[in-house]
């Protein structure tokens, strides 16, 4: 096996923990370059989350060579292989997934509902975007549906983990939605149990999820574009991220002792469940909602 797909798979079994499970179930070659897609991606991510003083440097100079397709700059450099895979108009995908990191660069403090989707957008409907390259699903209107299964996955992030991005000064559930509170009293509030402040933060991650269904909803009617060989791993991997929403909804929002883990066992009990649906379950209705994607506005072609 080729050893740079053989490490990608370590790092996607280290770090990916539900969509390795998933990954199981997808043929070699998929598993490969979903592998090698996630490992450029997690590469990308951990330059941005490293705290180094020269993070945000590093993201323009990243930025700077995927548009001018100097790639052999990102393996000289950051040992960073382009994924060959990725088809030519990826490249604005993989720009916009490198902005929403530039962002994360400041201190985070969204005022609005709209912020969190552009921002899940760039951070993660992008992925699902690229997935599809890596999937070999060609049909253009499978796009829309892949960013809101992105956008979804991303709201369940943000969800699972407020309390460790409040403790990096960032704060992506709106203003609007939890009464403005600082990440310094997201971090004091867990801290004294201080429980107002917690009841509103709980408040805020139960309408978080609540949008999130919207877009679980689409991205899985969009599982009809894939070929059938991929289609189940792909389900498996939103039924099993989601269920940490569900996790989360079962415990009362409780957020402030640390994250949400889906067992083997519940992993596996997804798993039957989505292989029975998407063998017997006929999706009829292609159409998307395009009122998921009004905040994406000069970032997304829907046509």
């Amino acid at each position: 096996m080729d050893y740079y797909i053989d490490n990608a798979k370590s790092v996607l079994k280290k770090n990916g923990r539900s969509f390795h499970w998933a990954g199981k179930f997808l043929p070699t070659e998929c598993i490969n370059r979903a592998a090698e897609l996630y490992t450029f991606c997690r590469i990308l991510d951990d330059i941005a989350d490293n705290g180094e003083i020269n993070s945000l440097k590093h993201l323009r100079n990243i930025r700077s060579s995927v548009k001018k397709k100097t790639f052999k700059d990102l393996e000289n450099i950051y040992s960073i292989k382009y994924p060959k895979f990725l088809n030519s108009s990826s490249k604005k995908v993989v720009i916009d997934l490198i902005d929403g990191l530039i962002l994360d660069q400041r201190a985070i403090l969204f005022k609005k509902e709209e912020e969190l989707i552009r921002y899940s957008y760039h951070v993660a409907g992008t992925v699902g975007i690229m997935m599809c390259d890596a999937l070999k699903c060609n049909n253009s209107l499978a796009k829309s549906f892949a960013i809101d299964l992105g956008i979804a996955m991303q709201l369940t992030n943000i969800a699972r983990d407020v309390l460790e991005d409040a403790k990096m000064g960032r704060r992506y559930l709106p203003g609007t939605w939890v009464q403005n509170i600082s990440p310094k009293e997201i971090v004091l509030a867990a801290k004294t149990n201080d429980l107002k402040k917690i009841k509103i933060i709980s408040k805020g991650i139960k309408k978080l999820l609540i949008l999130a269904e919207q877009y679980y909803f689409s991205g899985e009617k969009g599982f009809i574009f894939l070929p059938f060989s991929t289609r189940i791993s792909i389900s498996i991997a939103s039924g099993v991220y989601r269920e940490i929403g569900v996790q989360l909804e079962n415990e009362n929002y409780n957020w402030q002792n640390g994250r949400q883990v889906t067992s083997i066992y519940k992993k596996i009990k997804i798993s039957l469940f989505k292989t029975f649906k998407e063998i017997f379950y006929f999706r009829l209705n292609k159409k998307h909602n395009s009122k998921l994607h009004i905040f994406l506005e000069n970032l997304v072609d829907d046509k």
